[in-house]
């Protein structure tokens, strides 16, 4: 009888303990927006950045010591995924919240060569800052991004900078001073930043040994030497090869290094927010369009290759959300992706979002998500496309030959599928679709992603084509795309 009524006795003890320590680990604050909060919003998009190359996800290099403090007040998200394979795509789903095969920005870029157009957004598609303005008309929207305005990237923007604000201390003070001023007002930044992508002009993991201090220096200032370069990265990719650089090691060290360069300012921009005594009452996202290739999957790519498959290197992202007062906080694993986050945006400000959005408010319990898979299209060659359907740690890719209409498919045209189990296989090197155990699955998912692209382009929403600038032009010139 002792022995029970010891045990009666110590079973509450140890429950109120585990009570007591839950209590400790919930959040500060577990209210979304409060009455009268400002609505203080700062979405950072870098581009080509991979989301296994940040030192917070365990990287050897410490590329983002600045981006891992941040984290630290932030919800983590350690499987993002991109919607689209290349900048335009991928952009337009991140700010509208839909697929490339609903908002049809999806055309691929080389078809500009040849009559110098490209699809527009359709204006019954809104983007965030839109979506804010039609909410509060006084909300200051900002963009700092060079994304071409013909194309609907510069809708809903009182302020359309199109210059890079991280490409040199001139046009980060610009940034600053704009903080400065609406730090009482409600705003919406958008800033986007080219300064990882190639060339990666950048030196700082770079050993001292590998090329004298003069050559340094040249890299490290590259893009403003080498700025009347019609062809920038090219010319980069030249140079490279004369000082014996332009091989996939020395590549990852200098992307790495640009990497490290974005950090630094990304560093100054949340000092600053510190200082203006807004830091606490920010949403900041930071995310990035795509990832990049190095001789992982196509032998000898190794510089400036995205755009072109849905490997993990290609579609993988980093998600990093602060939101104001530390809401929430931690390392989420689940898979999630870029059309997630205008109705996270939406829904913790208490803002009804629009019933055209095809993401799922990144604040909704795991078990009340609606949406259970994720899909990436919108591949930027001409005389292909490929789908992707990831449904648990199962990645389903389809190529297809000579896409049509505004949603680039051609179902009687599959050439190629290939499946993987990505937590068995991470590295994606074993085509599950061979086992013929696994066709049925594949048949399965097929037919699942017929159904989603059929429903998300539906009534054709393609806003026409419009002409494209010779600014915008010149920059995907620079850039390689052209």
């Amino acid at each position: 009888m002792k022995i029970k009524t010891k045990q009666r006795v110590r079973k509450p003890r140890l429950f109120l303990l585990i009570v007591a320590l839950s209590m400790v680990l919930l959040p500060v604050s577990c209210a979304k927006k409060k009455a009268n909060e400002k609505v203080k919003i700062i979405l950072i998009s870098v581009d080509t950045l991979r989301g296994d190359h940040l030192s917070s996800d365990g990287y050897f290099r410490d590329t983002t010591p600045n981006l891992s403090k941040l984290c630290e007040d932030s919800t983590y998200f350690t499987h993002a995924y991109t919607n689209g394979c290349w900048t335009m795509p991928a952009h337009m789903s991140l700010l509208t919240g839909t697929l490339p095969s609903k908002h049809g920005i999806n055309c691929d870029w080389a078809s500009v060569h040849d009559y110098k157009k490209f699809p527009k957004l359709n204006q019954t598609i809104l983007n965030i800052a839109e979506s804010l303005k039609q909410h509060n008309k006084d909300i200051k929207t900002v963009k700092f991004a060079a994304l071409p305005k013909e194309l609907g990237f510069g809708n809903g923007f009182e302020k359309d900078h199109r210059i890079d604000p991280f490409g040199d201390s001139n046009n980060f003070n610009k940034l600053l001073k704009a903080l400065e001023e609406n730090k009482e007002k409600d705003f919406f930044f958008f800033i986007h930043t080219w300064m990882v992508h190639a060339p990666y002009s950048n030196c700082h993991f770079l050993a001292d040994e590998k090329i004298p201090k003069e050559k340094r220096d040249y890299i490290n200032n590259f893009r403003k030497a080498a700025k009347n370069e019609e062809r920038l990265t090219q010319a980069f990719m030249n140079y490279l090869k004369e000082i014996n650089l332009f091989n996939i090691n020395d590549c990852i060290i200098l992307y790495d290094s640009g990497i490290h360069y974005v950090d630094r300012f990304m560093g100054e921009l949340i000092n600053k927010c510190r200082q203006l005594g807004i830091y606490e009452d920010l949403l900041i996202i930071v995310t990035a369009d795509h990832g990049e290739h190095f001789n992982e999957h196509s032998r000898n790519r190794f510089y400036d290759y995205h755009g072109k498959d849905f490997y993990e290197e290609f579609i993988k992202v980093p998600l990093i959300i602060k939101y104001p007062r530390a809401f929430k906080t931690g390392k989420i694993d689940r898979p999630v992706s870029l059309i997630d986050v205008f109705p996270t945006v939406l829904d913790f400000f208490d803002i009804r979002y629009p019933n055209f959005i095809q993401g799922e408010s990144l604040l909704t319990p795991q078990r009340k998500r609606k949406i259970k898979y994720i899909v990436s299209e919108a591949i930027s060659e001409s005389e292909s496309e490929k789908k992707m359907l990831r449904v648990g740690n199962l990645k389903y890719i389809i190529t297809m030959d000579k896409p049509a209409k505004p949603e680039r498919v051609n179902w009687d045209l599959i050439v190629r599928r290939k499946l993987f189990d990505l937590e068995n296989d991470p590295l994606e090197k074993k085509n599950l679709y061979k086992d013929l155990k696994f066709r049925g699955i594949c048949i399965g998912f097929e037919k699942m992603l017929l159904k989603i692209i059929t429903k998300s382009s539906g009534v054709n929403r393609s806003g026409g084509e419009v002409g494209i600038s010779q600014e915008t032009l010149d920059q995907m010139k620079a850039l390689g795309y052209l």
